[in-house]
């Protein structure tokens, strides 16, 4: 049986585009991804910017993703 992980998370959707979203929002909120998932308000406007870069993927795809590209160490750790 596959993981929530491994269901979600869609190899085909562009995650060279949804790693270049995150850098931007990051650089803007200076947040890091943890912190963006559990603070409502930061993960409802990244998921609005997200529906244009990635529009046939869904919130938990675009989540799952994230945290799959920041589990690979794809995405840079947050400066503190």
């Amino acid at each position: 049986m596959r993981s929530d992980n491994e269901r979600c998370f869609d190899p085909c959707m562009s995650t060279e585009s949804l790693r270049d979203l995150w850098l931007l929002f990051q650089r803007e909120y200076q947040c890091s991804l943890d912190r963006m998932l559990c603070n409502p308000r930061l993960r409802n406007e990244l998921l609005a910017a997200a529906s244009s870069v990635v529009p046939a993927a869904d919130e938990e795809q675009i989540l799952w993703s994230l945290v799959s590209l920041r589990k690979r160490k794809t995405l840079p750790r947050t400066q503190r």
